[in-house]
């Protein structure tokens, strides 16, 4: 369907996210231009520009006259990136306070269909409904400034990789501690909902260095391996 006139470079910029975090370009993946522009029915001009932002955001590369392509954002890089949400969504969930509470029955929806997905193990579904609770909270705020900061860090494109680099934990675990930050809203305790958003950015960085830990190890062990057979190899010959 061809994208509407409003505000063409965010929603060329969103899709071309989804894309990314859903799969249908991988990294080193080309960005060409004129296919996405044909594609979502614009001009030239909000593709360009939107391509311009990912770069700015370390989504995309791009080099001088070639266009852009898919950058793989690294684990290092995503943790990085969930300690400074933490303080974003601490600070937005107690912004939003006065004017959240409409929002709840639409983020008891997102919840339910975080854990639905969380239980198939289907990320794709997983992220999208994560991504809308947490810009619910976001741009319950009221502050545009907050907004902009946090779409920077493109957690479009970072759940999945999170969720693929955990596969070891229990994901439902993990998609269930939404639930009490909903609750937390619905109580009018904006502080405890701060504190969980806080905790539940502080459990996915603790996967993820446990994860990192054990590939290392891994990685280690192998080339440990690999150096003693070259040097049995040498002495027999």
């Amino acid at each position: 369907m061809p994208i509407s006139r409003t505000s063409l470079r965010e929603q060329v910029r969103d899709e071309l996210l989804h894309r990314i975090g859903s799969g249908k370009l991988a990294p080193g993946d080309r960005i060409v231009e004129a296919t996405i522009a044909e594609e979502l029915g614009v001009s030239s001009v909000p593709v360009r520009e939107a391509i311009r932002e990912l770069v700015a955001m370390g989504i995309l590369e791009s080099g001088h006259h070639k266009g852009g392509w898919v950058r793989e954002v690294s684990i290092p890089e995503t943790i990085q990136a969930l300690q400074v949400r933490s303080a974003l969504e601490s600070l937005a969930a107690r912004l939003a306070a006065p004017a959240i509470r409409e929002r709840i029955p639409r983020m008891r929806d997102h919840v339910s269909r975080i854990v639905g997905a969380a239980r198939r193990r289907d990320f794709v579904a997983f992220q999208d409904a994560n991504q809308a609770l947490h810009r619910d909270i976001v741009e319950a705020s009221g502050n545009r400034i907050l907004r902009k900061q946090w779409d920077s860090l493109a957690f479009d494109v970072r759940t999945r990789a999170i969720m693929d680099y955990i596969a070891a934990v229990d994901p439902v675990e993990i998609a269930k501690e939404h639930e009490a930050i909903v609750d937390a809203f619905d109580q009018a305790d904006a502080e405890r909902a701060a504190t969980l958003l806080a905790a539940h950015s502080a459990h996915l960085v603790d996967h993820l260095r446990r994860a990192m830990a054990r590939e290392q190890e891994a990685e280690a062990t192998g080339i440990a391996a690999g150096t003693a057979c070259e040097t049995v190899q040498a002495a027999q010959g």
